[in-house]
């Protein structure tokens, strides 16, 4: 005989304050990680583009690629997205650490802490990255 549950109906978003930091740890990892191949491919197709060489640019001593690439890192908005690519990143490599460690056995009874743990760190490191990304365009 199998058992039911009634688990609330499907378009009860408020459910999300119900979760534990076990599952915002699950979901963040899910969304930068996504994030990171997202940005592995749009890098992968912007550059391929920049590929080429124009015969007059190779003239003037620049290429297609340096090109493109000053141009991104001119704008604005491209410094801003670096920021939260590192924020990203960061938080996706320590949360991976963090569930190796439990994988192993280590600090099963603080995965709580150690999730807030590589939250905070990540938000240290990246506010401490800002003035990096951001010199000399604000």
């Amino acid at each position: 005989m199998s058992r039911t549950h009634d688990r609330g109906a499907v378009e009860d978003f408020g459910r999300w304050r119900e979760f534990s930091a076990g599952m915002w740890a699950w979901l963040l990892h899910k969304f930068t990680g996504w994030i990171l191949v997202g940005y592995l491919f749009t890098h992968i197709a912007v550059l391929s583009t920049a590929i080429g060489v124009d015969p007059g640019q190779a003239a003037a001593g620049t290429d297609l690629y340096t090109e493109t690439l000053q141009g991104l890192e001119e704008l604005l908005i491209v410094r801003f997205l670096e920021v939260g690519l590192l924020a990203a990143a960061v938080f996706h490599i320590l949360n991976g650490i963090r569930l190796l460690f439990v994988d192993i056995g280590v600090g099963l009874g603080v995965q709580d802490e150690s999730f807030y743990a590589a939250v905070l760190l990540s938000a240290v490191i990246t506010l401490a990255s800002i003035p990096t990304f951001l010199g000399g365009q604000l």
